[in-house]
């Protein structure tokens, strides 16, 4: 038997598993692009410049650029747009892509807030303190004028764990009890991220690793357009 052919196994495997994994996320963008057109999102590439800058404006981060890809806005009012937000920092780091939708939003406070939830399937433990912990954590793609804040005690134990926000601030004089109850439903679709700056939220998933599903996300916030 030929000596090379434990090296040619391998290469097979890991061929094998780099095709799979092609065709498997060909799939997974095929769905997502029939979900997106089945809600109603229409492209708006003429909206790209305006939600770059819209969008770099909600991080308030001077270490990254942002990049907004193939941008679409929902059919009628209100405005409501997704895209696929880009994060660009130092030349040797890789580029961190996520799924996001973009909103308007009436709240008592002009702030910035950046909030985390996680399912509901993920119960309150040590896994979750140290997820809410790694959230708050002195990060460089962390907004430049936010810090951790302390979760309200009737918010403990629930499908917020961190939040970050202006120095001293009370979560609740940022965003009402309201929206901070369905924020904390967008978990269970996939959403992790949710961030609030002047007049505007995003609702952002945390990769490939979690399915974001942009229909539930959407049913969970219709309340709130």
């Amino acid at each position: 038997m030929p000596t090379y052919w434990p090296i040619a196994l391998v290469a097979l495997v890991a061929g094998g598993l780099l095709l799979w994994t092609v065709v498997a996320q060909r799939r997974r963008d095929r769905a997502q692009r029939s979900i997106v057109e089945q809600a109603g999102f229409r492209p708006c590439p003429e909206q790209k410049d305006w939600l770059e800058e819209t969008v770099t404006r909600i991080e308030c981060n001077r270490g990254f650029r942002y990049e907004v890809r193939d941008p679409k806005r929902l059919a009628g009012e209100p405005a409501v747009y997704y895209y696929i937000k880009v994060r660009h920092g130092h030349p040797h780091e890789d580029a961190v892509a996520e799924e996001e939708i973009l909103f308007r939003l009436k709240r008592q406070s002009a702030g910035g807030v950046v909030l985390t939830v996680k399912p509901s399937s993920l119960a309150p433990g040590l896994a979750t303190r140290m997820l809410g912990a790694v959230a708050t954590g002195p990060w460089d793609a962390q907004p430049d004028d936010l810090e951790r804040l302390e979760l309200p005690r009737d918010l403990t134990g629930t499908n917020l764990i961190a939040a970050l926000g202006p120095p001293g601030a009370n979560l609740y004089d940022l965003v009402d009890s309201r929206t901070l109850s369905v924020v904390q439903t967008l978990g269970d679709a996939g959403a992790m991220s949710v961030r609030f700056r002047d007049a505007w939220c995003t609702v952002a998933g945390v990769g490939a690793q979690i399915p974001f599903r942009l229909d539930q996300v959407l049913a969970r916030l219709r309340s709130l357009f």
